[in-house]
């Protein structure tokens, strides 16, 4: 049986990994203030649901598959999971609390409301357990439970009339009550009893794996209600003779299903299983659409720009995720008239400086240099003079390698890879950004020189 506290503990950690690496993406591109912990507790809370959801599709599938394969004759093994379907058979009988009806398993709660400072406040007065040895006979067979069962699909029954406020007080005067707070032991008759051993666990972590599988607790809750009357009743009761699909782990030594165990009333049991799965796939898909869009929005309106610098350059993923938002979400939105230019950002470089490389079959060259060649044209080399490197004329890039220059095709490129801007005393400042439809040549580069800006304009030609 898989210990709550472990799960807990691990959700936990996979919570806090998760915020991490949204609040560093956060980081990245808003490297202000309180972003990065704002934007990362929401992507942490959001990844998590996503997480927790594709989890739940898996166990769903797996529980599908136990519950098909039982209906086909399908034998249980030792020590894995298992589906039983057939009917509940109880030895012996136990009567509701409130209700008094026939069952082999039921719980209860009495619920009051306080009224604390001017406010309502609803608290557990009294709740409980108690169940019978249980098994389901099917076929030739008889399957044992021995452990507390998970009941999702137990109805929650509400009772109103003055026999079950009758019934409850007398529930009330006949029965031990622990105080939930307390340590405690179950006696052999299954009631509670008060001055148990420290450390000694509660009826929910009993392991029932060693004993016929009979169980009973009851508890009250602080301060002590004596106003039976005024508490709303509520109980789930397991009728015998009830048609069950039971899942868990078999024993085959005990013959029976040890925790954790769930167990579901119906008929149709392959088929409600199959509409969980696909309701998991549904929730999945809706918060991971959430997680998306909000990504998306994110992307769009903080640029990966304001994070690049001479000394921390950009990874290549992070160049070409925003390169796929620009045309995905950012275009589409402009021209739908939705969203306005976000306008660009270039760090600084020194005059006649370049900051960034070309990557071509796996060969880097850093790009250092910026020579004005005249007229409308930039060269960036790893060296001043050298021929290799990245060369913009107008709005074309040619690429030159091992003395062999080429234009960069138009299909390569998109609006904003080529950002520039020229001062007033011919400062020109701009970025190239190229990427090769399968990545085998890359270039992401920022430059500044200073331009003839009377022959660089048209207007002033």
């Amino acid at each position: 049986m898989k210990n709550p506290k472990v799960t807990c503990l691990t959700w936990t950690a996979v919570f806090l990994v998760l915020t991490g690496v949204s609040a560093w993406f956060v980081h990245r591109r808003a490297p202000f203030g309180g972003a990065a912990l704002f934007g990362g507790l929401i992507g942490g809370v959001l990844l998590v649901i996503v997480l927790a959801w594709v989890s739940a599709i898996g166990k769903r599938m797996l529980e599908w598959w136990r519950i098909v394969g039982a209906r086909f004759g399908r034998q249980p093994r030792d020590g894995h999971p298992a589906a039983i379907i057939g009917t509940l058979r109880g030895h012996g009988e136990l009567q509701a609390p409130f209700s008094r009806e026939r069952c082999v398993l039921y719980s209860y709660e009495m619920i009051i409301t306080d009224i604390v400072d001017g406010e309502s406040q609803e608290r557990k007065a009294y709740e409980g357990f108690a169940m019978v040895p249980l098994s389901i006979e099917h076929g030739a067979e008889r399957t044992r439970i021995l452990a507390k069962p998970e009941l999702p699909s137990l109805e929650a029954k509400w009772r109103r009339s003055r026999n079950a406020e009758s019934a409850a007080k007398l529930f009330v005067e006949n029965t031990t009550f622990t105080p939930k707070s307390m340590p405690f032991t179950p006696k052999s008759t299954g009631l509670m009893v008060k001055n148990a051993a420290i450390g000694a666990k509660s009826p929910e972590e009993k392991d029932l794996a060693q004993t016929d599988g009979h169980l009973r607790y009851d508890y009250s809750n602080e301060p002590i209600e004596t106003n039976v009357g005024a508490c709303r009743l509520m109980e789930k009761i397991l009728p015998p003779e009830t048609n069950v699909c039971v899942l868990g782990t078999y024993r085959a030594d005990r013959h029976a299903l040890v925790a954790p165990v769930t167990l579901r009333t119906g008929a149709s049991f392959g088929i409600d299983a199959a509409w969980r799965v696909v309701n998991a796939g549904i929730a999945t898909a809706i918060f991971a659409a959430i997680a998306i869009i909000a990504a998306a929005f994110f992307c769009a309106n903080f640029p990966i720009e304001m994070a690049e610098r001479a000394e921390s350059r950009l990874a290549w993923w992070e160049i070409n995720l925003e390169r796929f938002v620009d045309r995905n979400v950012r275009a589409p939105l402009a021209a739908r008239g939705m969203m306005t230019s976000t306008g660009y950002y270039l760090f600084d470089v020194c005059e006649g400086c370049a900051s960034g490389r070309l990557e071509i079959n796996g060969r880097t060259i850093d790009l250092k240099h910026a020579t004005y060649l005249g007229g409308r044209t930039i060269h960036l080399s790893a060296r001043k003079g050298d021929r290799d490197g990245v060369t913009l004329v107008d709005d074309r890039v040619v690429l030159t390698i091992d003395g062999k220059a080429a234009n960069v095709p138009p299909s390569w490129m998109q609006e904003n890879d080529i950002e520039t801007s020229l001062g007033s005393e011919g400062e020109y400042a701009g970025r190239i950004t190229v990427i090769a439809p399968d990545g085998w040549i890359r270039c992401r580069v920022t430059f500044n020189t200073r331009v003839d800006d009377n022959a660089w304009l048209p207007s002033r030609r």
